[in-house]
């Protein structure tokens, strides 16, 4: 949008065009106020100087510093308005009655009186300007002081002007209806001019919210007629003040100050309790939203930032307000064109445990220096479990004319504490959430492993005449390390395999397949040869894998005519061989486990196994079962039980174990895969 004034400004201060919002309004607005108020302001001090008659104050000088106290303590005493004109954007004003002292000091002196505003404004502005941090605050003290030297001297002058020419006493004389209506008279001509005088910042502040921000102006334009005319009220009291030193002496005077002194107090009190009131409203009702907001937003807080942004502005009376995490990076940061280095407060915040607060006098701790700052509230984003710092919120709080002191920063603190817990809880949802995502895929991952795992084991049992055989595998988990095999050979024989991989989880499961790979094909390789089997697989397996993880494999070749049993057992717990009679022999080991060392050998053995009889062939899932006291399975315990049905179909037998296991187990947690595979010999 074309604004001529934007651009005038911008050529005496360069550094508006990185301003943005209700900054660059104000920002315009002070330096084309300043502009034309400061000739203004010039002619009134002109004019006031030639008008001085310093005869009358030399006469009652006791009285001049007298008043010069009331306008102190008035202006001590002031009271404030803050409103929001726009979302997030604040415009506040000082009002006080020193009204009354410069109209009495007017009435008594004449013009000369005038210079008391004077003083006062003067000492305020160059009080601002050494407190001012920013530029834009500089600019702004200057602009109120123009404008009010303009506003003030040159109004009440005309004013004055009026005054005597309805016929006022200048001094007053006394009450009279004629000094009565032509002071009130002259009172209005002065309200009536300080906002004349003032139009052209109002005008334009009004006119940018309405075309440039979009914005209705009607809060702004009911927060100007409050910031002029309120204070313009207590000045018919002035009269009565002047009339009463003049009737009735000091005593009556000071009784009647005193009493607006009281007055102004009062007023004092009131404006900080409905601010803080006003603040403190505001900050419940959008905690409330935010929370809201939060607790209907999607669950991987992909909407914080915006949710922040839209919220938090309204919170607080902030320049600035920075919200960020660790992992997230910044969250919001606005006004966007806010210049703050978060860096180094942040790295001051990560042993923090609470909010705190510094005063624009006391040196932020992560500058290092007394570089000018606004007054600033710094609090660490808590995680929600282990309370230490995730992130921070950083608040660069407003120069508002209600002074920042020690207690009203403090009464922030709370707010802004719950604001940091509220993102806190929005960042550990999406934690939990992203963790919960992250697990269903792992659980769907784990049970597509199964499949491909229970894929590698044996689709159906062989059925071998007069021989059963019957297998068993229920892994501790989703997937298994153990796994049992049985294979075709030549000549009529079968191989028998069951294997127990070291540790549990998705890689031994992959060790497992790599594994019952490698023993299918070597087996093909030397069908009368177990050792050899295992030889060749454990060489291939140290050569291909290295995943510091073994495996124990008893592998027999089983001649079904002639009942012999030919195995190698490397490092698997030892199979209980029973015959009928009763008797058991246990087929121990001949080698270590595979994947251990590459030059192992293994030995291989002959067993006959008899008409009758049974091999059980377990994992120690099976003999290092635990019960919820922690005792281990007795081994005596499996052979007896497979001992006392062995005779009947090998299913008995496998349904006698497992029962004695789980039985022994009860509700305690499995730590281990149970596999069985039984081989039985008919007794015919």
């Amino acid at each position: 949008m074309n604004d001529p004034f934007y651009t005038l400004a911008k050529k005496l201060r360069p550094e508006l065009e990185s301003f943005l919002g209700q900054r660059r309004l104000g920002a315009v607005a002070d330096t084309i106020t300043l502009l034309y108020s400061l000739p203004l302001s010039l002619l009134a001090l002109a004019w006031l100087a030639a008008a001085s008659d310093w005869g009358a104050v030399a006469r009652d000088w006791r009285l001049f510093l007298l008043l010069a106290v009331f306008t102190y303590l008035f202006n001590r005493f002031s009271f404030f308005i803050i409103t929001e004109i726009r979302a997030g954007g604040y415009a506040n004003s000082e009002g006080a009655l020193d009204g009354v002292v410069l109209w009495t000091a007017v009435l008594l002196f004449g013009p000369v009186g005038l210079w008391l505003d004077v003083a006062w404004n003067l000492f305020s502005f160059v009080r601002g300007l050494l407190q001012a941090a920013q530029s834009s605050a500089r600019w702004n003290r200057a602009r109120t002081f123009t404008a009010t030297i303009a506003g003030n001297v040159l109004s009440t002058l005309v004013a004055l002007q009026v005054y005597q020419g309805l016929g006022g006493a200048l001094p007053l004389d006394g009450f009279s209806l004629l000094n009565l209506l032509a002071a009130m008279t002259a009172m209005l001509v002065q309200v009536v001019l300080q906002g004349l005088l003032n139009g052209g910042y109002i005008g334009y502040v009004v006119w940018g919210l309405r075309t440039v921000m979009h914005t209705s102006p009607a809060a702004a334009i009911t927060f100007f007629a409050m910031a002029y005319g309120m204070p313009a009220l207590a000045n018919p009291f002035a009269i009565l003040g002047a009339g009463l030193y003049i009737q009735d002496g000091l005593v009556m005077f000071l009784f009647d100050m005193i009493g607006l002194v009281l007055i102004a107090l009062l007023a004092r009190r009131l404006s900080l309790a409905a601010e803080s009131s006003r603040q403190q409203s505001r900050q419940l009702e959008e905690l409330e939203k935010l929370g809201r907001a939060i607790l209907s937003a999607p669950p991987d807080a992909s909407t914080l930032p915006a949710i922040l942004e839209e919220y938090v502005p309204r919170m607080f009376a902030a320049r600035g307000i920075a919200i960020w995490s660790e992992e997230r990076g910044i969250l919001t940061h606005y006004p966007p064109d806010w210049e703050v280095d978060l860096a180094p407060a942040w790295q001051w915040l990560h042993d923090k445990a609470e909010a705190r607060c510094f005063l624009t006098s006391e040196p932020l701790p992560w500058q290092g220096g007394t570089a000018a700052h606004n007054a600033v509230v710094i609090a660490p984003v808590l995680h929600v479990e282990r309370d230490h710092p995730i992130g921070g919120v950083y608040m660069d709080l407003q120069s508002l004319v209600l002074p920042w002191t020690r207690r009203s920063v403090q009464a922030l603190v709370p707010a802004v504490q719950a604001l940091a817990a509220q993102v806190a809880s929005a960042l550990h949802q999406a934690h939990v959430y992203h963790e919960t995502l992250a697990m269903q895929k792992t659980v769907q991952e784990l049970a597509l492993a199964r499949r491909i795992q229970d894929s590698f084991l044996p689709e159906c049992l062989p059925e071998i005449d007069g021989w059963q055989v019957t297998a068993a595998l229920e892994p501790a988990r989703q997937i298994s390390g153990d796994f049992y095999d049985f294979l075709t050979l030549p000549e009529g024989k079968i191989g028998l395999v069951i294997a127990d991989v070291a540790d549990k989880g998705l890689g031994p499961a992959l060790y497992m397949a790599l594994s019952r790979t490698l023993i299918r094909t070597f087996a093909e390789q030397y069908p009368d040869d177990p050792a050899a089997v295992l030889t060749a697989a454990n060489q291939r397996i140290l050569r291909d894998a290295r995943a510091n993880l073994f495996v124990t494999v008893f592998y027999g070749v089983l001649d079904p005519v002639s009942g012999q049993l030919t195995y190698a057992n490397a490092g698997h717990t030892p199979p209980y061989l029973f015959s009928p009679n009763p008797g058991v022999q246990t087929l121990r080991n001949t080698g270590m486990p595979l994947g251990i060392d590459e030059e192992s050998t293994w030995r291989q053995e002959l067993v006959q196994m008899p008409p009758g009889g049974a091999l059980l062939l377990y994992t120690d899932g099976v003999t290092d079962a635990q019960n919820s006291q922690g005792e281990f399975i007795d081994r005596q315990l499996i052979m007896d039980t497979a001992q006392g049905v062995v005779g009947q179909p090998v299913d008995a037998i496998r349904q006698a174990v497992l029962d004695a296991v789980h039985g022994f187990v009860g509700e305690a947690p499995r730590f281990d895969d149970i596999t069985l595979v039984i081989l039985g010999r008919d007794a015919g």
